[in-house]
């Protein structure tokens, strides 16, 4: 047993309904490379009816599916919605990838659909386009010191960025989502929404570690330095898109 005391929760919302794209691995390379640095990771999977409370929990995760299932985790997402934003304004760490980017915002209006209002954790707004985007994208990332940050997008949507929100990425390759300048994703506070699949965290371990060091920082109320690990694989597979023309 591990004498380390430092714990972490995880809220993992609604697996059973957005499920696609990989992004059942985000949630376990973040508890991977926590519990390599002997810190104790519980994960909570939140299902359809299930309530939250937002002090329980030390990061967030909601991944995304097709757009059959958008409107289905609204319904149950709303539910939780204050207790979301208690913890979103608290500054706990929030990792929304696909169409849980989407149901974070403003709204969101696909294809010939009716908009729909999301839970306004994230200051955006989420049209149909007329392309699609696919393909390996390459953004810098400014709170990460503007390190490289890689992924895959798969998807015909536009975004517009409100004030009170700051771009996830700044584009170096491929087409992003966000109308107005050649952006991916959004940030508030310590909640990043993207559409980058691959999984996003296991390509990118800086920024898996940013989410740790975060929720460490905000649940013990001081900077605790993380121990080193060999991250060969993770970034040849980051400098794999990096190269990739």
């Amino acid at each position: 047993m591990s004498k380390n005391p430092l714990k972490l929760k995880i809220a993992y919302l609604y697996p059973d309904i957005l499920q696609s794209f990989c992004d059942r691995a985000n949630v376990d390379v973040f508890i991977q490379r926590a519990k390599k640095r002997d810190i104790d990771v519980s994960l909570y999977e939140i299902y359809a009816n299930d309530r939250l409370q937002a002090s329980k929990y030390d990061f967030y995760y909601i991944g995304g599916s097709n757009t059959q299932a958008l409107d289905y985790a609204l319904e149950f997402l709303k539910k939780n919605e204050e207790e979301l934003k208690i913890a979103a304004y608290s500054n706990v760490p929030m990792l929304a990838i696909n169409c849980g980017y989407q149901l974070f915002g403003n709204s969101y209006q696909l294809h010939n659909k009716i908009k729909k209002e999301g839970i306004k954790i994230l200051d955006i707004d989420t049209i149909t386009g007329k392309n699609l985007h696919y393909g390996p994208l390459v953004g810098v990332c400014p709170f990460l010191r503007n390190r490289t940050v890689v992924g895959f997008e798969n998807h015909g949507l536009i975004t517009n960025l409100k004030s009170g929100v700051a771009p996830f990425l700044i584009l170096q390759k491929g087409l992003g989502n966000n109308a107005k300048d050649k952006t991916e994703g959004a940030k508030f506070n310590n909640v990043i929404g993207s559409y980058l699949t691959s999984p996003i965290l296991a390509q990118n371990p800086h920024l898996c570690d940013f989410f740790i060091a975060v929720a460490l920082r905000i649940k013990y109320k001081c900077k605790i330095p993380l121990a080193s690990l060999c991250d060969d694989i993770e970034w040849y597979s980051h400098n794999f898109i990096l190269e990739t023309k």
